[in-house]
């Protein structure tokens, strides 16, 4: 996919900017209907957000979840919700 190649391209020197267009392709792949993906790339974000303690990505992350409304979201999303709940940077 040539937006994975995109994210690839970043070099881990702008690991902050990367998480910030990872969870962008997330936003995405969750608009397409494509849950599993959003979500595995979305944890991966936030995952460095929480590294470098960035509100502005785990606040992304937070939006990201938040345009998902479902009365019974899948695992993938719950272990997220697990993981967003009581992050306060």
């Amino acid at each position: 996919m040539v937006l994975d190649q995109d994210v690839e391209a970043l070099t881990t020197g702008h690991a902050k900017q990367r998480a910030l267009l990872v969870l962008d392709i997330a936003a995405g792949h969750l608009a397409g209907g494509r849950v599993e993906a959003a979500f595995a790339l979305a944890s991966s974000a936030l995952d460095t957000g929480l590294q470098y303690r960035s509100g502005r990505i785990v606040e992304r992350a937070r939006a990201v979840r938040r345009s998902l409304t479902t009365s019974s979201p899948p695992k993938v999303v719950r272990d997220f919700d697990e993981r967003l709940h009581g992050v306060y940077l």
